[in-house]
C-alpha cells in the first residue's frame, strides 16, 4: 500500500541528507561535513538528498539559498534527490518554509495521542530555575497538567523518563536521558514558529531518510528525536556522528563574516579542489594538503569507513 506522509519507511534504498540552514553562506565547516555526508553515503550505497532548513524565521535570509545551492554544485557535491542550483526559490517539498501543512499534520497526530501540551513559561523563567546556569536548560514540566491551549502558547512534547539507547555507526553504543537533558521540549513557539527538533524529524520521515550523518555537536539531540520518531510511529534512522572542523583555537567553524565563506573564496579565485583539499587536510581525512576533487575525496572517505 501507499505509505502515509507520517508513517513507516517505504524505501529499501538508504537515503541520507545535506540540510543547510539559511542563516549564512557555506563555509569550510560545511565542506568538511559534505565530505562525510557523501562519503558515508558512498560507503553504504545510499542516495544523498538536499533540503533547505529555514524554520528559523528570525535569522533566515532567503538570498542565501541560491548561493548555497550554487556553491554545492560548484564544489562538486551534487545531490541525488531534492533541491539543486536550478531549483532555488521555486516552491519545494524540500524547503521547510513550504511545508507548513506537513508539520501541522504531525502535530495533530501527537495531540491526538495526548503527547503535547501548551506552555506559557518564558525562556527567561525556565533559565532562572536552572541550578547549573552553564548547562542546557531542562524544562521541569510546570505547565504539563494545566490544559493550556496549544494556540498562542509554546507547544511541548511529553518526554518519557526512560533512557534511549542507540548504536551510532561511528561512535558505538549510546545512552541518553532526554528527561534529564532537556525535559519536555518545544515543537512550536508561542509565535507559531516550528523548532529545529520537530521540523528535522518530520522532514526525515517525509523524505524517507534512513541514515543521518551529522557533527558530534548535535549528538545530544539524537535521543529526543528518536522519541519523536517513535511517537509518530516511524522507525528512527541510523546515525553517524563525525568530528567537527575547528579553528586554531579549537572552536567549531561557524557562519562568520562573508570573507570566510565559500562564495567569497570562489570569487577570490580559489579553486574548489583547493577548498576541499584544505577542509579534508584540516579535518584529518588526508595526511597532507593537496588540491582534491569532490569525487576523489568522496571515494577516499568511503574507503576509510
Amino acid at each position: 500500500g501507499v505509505r502515509p506522509e507520517i508513517g513507516n519507511r517505504k524505501s529499501e534504498i538508504m537515503i541520507t541528507r545535506f540540510a543547510p540552514s539559511l542563516t549564512g553562506y557555506l563555509h569550510p565547516g560545511h565542506v568538511y561535513h559534505m565530505i562525510y555526508v557523501w562519503g558515508v553515503a558512498r560507503a553504504h550505497n545510499a542516495k544523498v538528498l538536499s533540503r533547505i532548513e529555514d524554520h528559523d524565521r528570525a535569522r533566515n535570509r532567503p538570498e542565501y539559498e541560491p548561493a548555497v545551492l550554487a556553491d554545492m554544485d560548484w564544489l562538486g557535491f551534487v545531490p541525488d534527490i531534492g533541491l539543486a542550483a536550478t531549483d532555488a526559490l521555486q516552491p519545494s517539498p524540500y524547503r521547510q518554509s513550504d511545508c507548513e501543512e506537513r508539520y501541522g499534520k504531525a502535530l495533530q497526530q501527537l495531540a491526538d495521542q495526548g503527547l503535547v501540551y501548551g506552555c506559557e513559561c518564558s525562556r527567561k523563567e525556565i533559565q532562572g530555575l536552572q541550578k547549573d546556569q552553564g548547562s542546557e536548560p531542562c524544562y521541569p514540566g510546570t505547565c504539563s497538567d494545566r490544559n493550556l491551549p496549544l494556540e498562542g502558547n509554546t507547544v511541548r512534547f511529553r518526554v518519557a523518563g526512560a533512557q534511549v539507547e542507540f548504536s551510532d555507526l561511528n561512535l558505538g553504543d549510546q545512552r541518553q536521558s532526554p528527561a534529564i537533558q532537556c525535559g519536555d521540549y518545544a515543537l512550536r513557539d508561542r509565535h507559531g514558529q516550528w523548532t529545529y527538533q520537530f521540523c528535522c524529524v518530520c522532514d526525515d520521515i517525509a523524505h524517507d531518510v534512513s541514515l543521518v550523518v551529522r557533527g558530534k555537536d548535535i549528538l545530544s539531540s539524537t535521543g529526543r528525536q528518536i522519541l519523536l520518531f517513535r511517537a509518530l510511529r516511524h522507525t528512527p534512522p541510523e546515525y553517524f556522528h563525525h568530528a567537527l572542523l575547528c579553528d586554531e583555537n579549537g572552536h567549531k567553524l561557524s557562519k562568520r563574516q562573508r570573507s570566510h565563506s565559500i562564495t567569497q573564496l570562489r570569487e577570490s579565485g580559489v579553486s574548489p579542489e583547493e577548498i576541499i583539499g584544505r577542509a579534508a587536510f584540516d579535518g584529518g581525512l588526508i595526511a597532507e594538503f593537496r588540491p582534491t576533487a569532490a569525487s576523489a575525496i568522496i571515494e577516499n572517505t568511503a574507503a576509510l569507513l
